[in-house]
């Protein structure tokens, strides 16, 4: 049985409408560096849009990035997918 990475867990869960922020990563994947795993995904998106436009860089989706206050009025990351097309 195959694995799936935490990049595509975290991928899959943003793309059916889910919110992030690193806690909950860490809780639901222990990923404790989703900044990267967010990079390494909004690459994936682009170089997918260039494979099918030869050329255009610019994806489909884009992952959003809000600063949201915590309970204790820390502010943290909490990302999102946004459909451009």
């Amino acid at each position: 049985m195959k694995t799936t990475s935490q990049k595509q867990q975290i991928r899959e869960y943003l793309e059916a409408g889910g919110k992030l922020t690193p806690k909950a990563a860490r809780n639901f994947w222990g990923c404790d560096r989703l900044a990267s795993r967010i990079y390494d995904i909004r690459e994936d998106y682009a170089n997918e849009w260039l494979d099918q436009r030869g050329g255009d860089k610019t994806p489909m989706k884009e992952i959003k990035t809000e600063m949201v206050k915590t309970a204790s009025g820390k502010r943290i990351a909490q990302y999102s997918i946004e459909k451009l097309a």
